[in-house]
Protein backbone atom coordinates (compact mmCIF):
# COMPACT_ATOMS: atom_id res chain seq x y z
CA UNK A 1 0.00 0.00 0.00
CA UNK A 2 1.15 3.41 -0.87
CA UNK A 3 1.16 6.08 1.67
CA UNK A 4 -0.59 9.20 0.43
CA UNK A 5 1.34 12.29 1.24
CA UNK A 6 -0.53 15.27 2.46
CA UNK A 7 -0.02 18.30 0.20
CA UNK A 8 2.02 21.02 1.84
CA UNK A 9 0.57 24.46 2.05
CA UNK A 10 2.65 26.85 0.01
CA UNK A 11 2.48 30.61 -0.08
CA UNK A 12 3.18 32.14 -3.45
CA UNK A 13 6.35 34.30 -3.72
CA UNK A 14 4.14 37.31 -4.58
CA UNK A 15 3.08 37.36 -0.93
CA UNK A 16 6.66 37.90 0.22
CA UNK A 17 7.44 40.42 -2.53
CA UNK A 18 4.32 42.36 -1.64
CA UNK A 19 5.20 42.28 2.05
CA UNK A 20 8.67 43.67 1.40
CA UNK A 21 7.31 46.37 -0.91
CA UNK A 22 4.61 47.25 1.62
CA UNK A 23 7.09 47.88 4.42
CA UNK A 24 9.47 49.84 2.17
CA UNK A 25 6.61 52.02 0.88
CA UNK A 26 5.21 52.50 4.37
CA UNK A 27 8.64 53.52 5.66
CA UNK A 28 9.04 56.07 2.88
CA UNK A 29 5.51 57.39 3.43
CA UNK A 30 6.09 57.79 7.15
CA UNK A 31 9.33 59.63 6.39
CA UNK A 32 7.48 62.20 4.27
CA UNK A 33 5.55 63.26 7.38
CA UNK A 34 8.78 64.38 9.02
CA UNK A 35 8.62 67.94 10.39
CA UNK A 36 10.91 69.36 7.70
CA UNK A 37 8.41 68.37 4.99
CA UNK A 38 5.29 69.88 6.54
CA UNK A 39 3.10 72.16 4.44
CA UNK A 40 -0.39 73.57 4.59
CA UNK A 41 -2.43 71.65 2.05
CA UNK A 42 -5.43 74.00 2.09
CA UNK A 43 -3.88 77.45 2.14
CA UNK A 44 -0.18 77.15 1.37
CA UNK A 45 1.91 76.27 -1.61
CA UNK A 46 2.07 72.61 -2.51
CA UNK A 47 5.22 71.04 -1.15
CA UNK A 48 7.58 68.85 -3.14
CA UNK A 49 6.46 65.85 -1.06
CA UNK A 50 2.85 66.01 -2.25
CA UNK A 51 3.47 63.99 -5.41
CA UNK A 52 5.74 61.41 -3.71
CA UNK A 53 3.02 60.86 -1.11
CA UNK A 54 0.51 60.14 -3.87
CA UNK A 55 2.94 57.72 -5.51
CA UNK A 56 3.70 56.03 -2.18
CA UNK A 57 0.00 55.61 -1.37
CA UNK A 58 -0.49 53.96 -4.77
CA UNK A 59 2.64 51.85 -4.07
CA UNK A 60 1.23 50.66 -0.74
CA UNK A 61 -2.15 49.88 -2.33
CA UNK A 62 -0.54 47.83 -5.08
CA UNK A 63 1.62 45.98 -2.58
CA UNK A 64 -1.51 45.08 -0.59
CA UNK A 65 -3.03 43.68 -3.78
CA UNK A 66 0.16 41.70 -4.37
CA UNK A 67 0.08 40.37 -0.80
CA UNK A 68 -3.54 39.24 -1.15
CA UNK A 69 -2.93 37.74 -4.58
CA UNK A 70 0.08 35.84 -3.29
CA UNK A 71 -1.69 34.59 -0.18
CA UNK A 72 -4.84 33.37 -1.90
CA UNK A 73 -3.31 31.90 -5.06
CA UNK A 74 -1.64 28.56 -5.58
CA UNK A 75 1.85 28.22 -6.91
CA UNK A 76 1.83 27.45 -10.61
CA UNK A 77 4.52 25.41 -12.33
CA UNK A 78 5.46 28.30 -14.62
CA UNK A 79 6.06 30.62 -11.65
CA UNK A 80 9.35 28.97 -10.72
CA UNK A 81 11.32 31.68 -12.54
CA UNK A 82 9.90 34.32 -10.20
CA UNK A 83 11.39 33.01 -6.99
CA UNK A 84 13.85 35.26 -5.23
CA UNK A 85 17.00 33.18 -5.38
CA UNK A 86 17.17 33.21 -9.18
CA UNK A 87 16.99 37.00 -9.52
CA UNK A 88 18.96 37.86 -6.40
CA UNK A 89 22.36 38.49 -8.03
CA UNK A 90 20.94 40.97 -10.54
CA UNK A 91 18.82 42.63 -7.85
CA UNK A 92 21.88 43.05 -5.62
CA UNK A 93 23.88 44.41 -8.57
CA UNK A 94 21.19 46.98 -9.38
CA UNK A 95 20.86 48.01 -5.72
CA UNK A 96 24.65 48.38 -5.45
CA UNK A 97 24.75 50.52 -8.59
CA UNK A 98 21.94 52.70 -7.22
CA UNK A 99 23.68 53.22 -3.89
CA UNK A 100 27.05 54.01 -5.48
CA UNK A 101 25.64 56.36 -8.10
CA UNK A 102 23.51 58.12 -5.50
CA UNK A 103 26.73 58.84 -3.63
CA UNK A 104 28.31 60.03 -6.90
CA UNK A 105 25.28 62.30 -7.56
CA UNK A 106 25.68 63.74 -4.08
CA UNK A 107 29.37 64.51 -4.73
CA UNK A 108 29.40 65.72 -8.36
CA UNK A 109 25.75 66.59 -9.10
CA UNK A 110 23.30 65.69 -11.82
CA UNK A 111 25.27 66.66 -14.92
CA UNK A 112 28.30 64.54 -14.11
CA UNK A 113 26.63 61.83 -12.02
CA UNK A 114 23.53 61.45 -14.20
CA UNK A 115 25.30 59.87 -17.17
CA UNK A 116 27.18 57.53 -14.83
CA UNK A 117 23.90 56.54 -13.17
CA UNK A 118 22.02 55.91 -16.41
CA UNK A 119 24.81 54.02 -18.16
CA UNK A 120 25.61 51.91 -15.07
CA UNK A 121 21.94 51.05 -14.55
CA UNK A 122 21.55 50.11 -18.20
CA UNK A 123 24.54 47.77 -17.95
CA UNK A 124 23.31 46.34 -14.62
CA UNK A 125 19.93 45.55 -16.18
CA UNK A 126 21.71 43.73 -19.01
CA UNK A 127 21.36 46.28 -21.82
CA UNK A 128 24.49 45.98 -23.95
CA UNK A 129 23.89 48.30 -26.93
CA UNK A 130 26.43 50.98 -26.04
CA UNK A 131 25.69 52.92 -29.24
CA UNK A 132 22.27 53.68 -27.74
CA UNK A 133 23.13 53.61 -24.03
CA UNK A 134 25.93 56.20 -24.05
CA UNK A 135 24.10 58.95 -26.01
CA UNK A 136 20.95 58.43 -23.94
CA UNK A 137 23.02 58.54 -20.77
CA UNK A 138 24.51 61.85 -21.88
CA UNK A 139 21.27 63.45 -23.13
CA UNK A 140 18.75 62.37 -20.44
CA UNK A 141 20.34 64.29 -17.53
CA UNK A 142 19.91 67.51 -19.48
CA UNK A 143 16.31 66.62 -20.35
CA UNK A 144 15.65 65.81 -16.68
CA UNK A 145 17.31 69.08 -15.63
CA UNK A 146 15.20 71.08 -18.07
CA UNK A 147 11.87 69.43 -17.23
CA UNK A 148 12.32 69.19 -13.47
CA UNK A 149 14.71 72.06 -12.81
CA UNK A 150 13.58 74.76 -15.21
CA UNK A 151 9.94 73.95 -15.99
CA UNK A 152 8.86 72.48 -12.65
CA UNK A 153 11.29 74.57 -10.53
CA UNK A 154 12.44 71.58 -8.47
CA UNK A 155 15.88 71.86 -6.91
CA UNK A 156 18.15 69.16 -8.30
CA UNK A 157 21.43 68.01 -6.77
CA UNK A 158 24.32 70.24 -7.76
CA UNK A 159 26.82 68.20 -5.79
CA UNK A 160 29.22 69.12 -3.04
CA UNK A 161 31.90 70.09 -5.54
CA UNK A 162 29.72 72.73 -7.22
CA UNK A 163 27.82 74.19 -4.25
Amino acid sequence: MEKKSKPLTFIHPDFYYGLILFFIGLGFLIHTFNGKYQFDLLFGDVSTVFFPRVVLIIWIGLSIILILRGYFSNRLADDSHRTFYKGAPRLLLVLTVLVLTTFILWIVGLFLGGPILLIALGLAFGYRRLIVLIPMGLILPFVIWYILGEVSKINLPTGLLWS
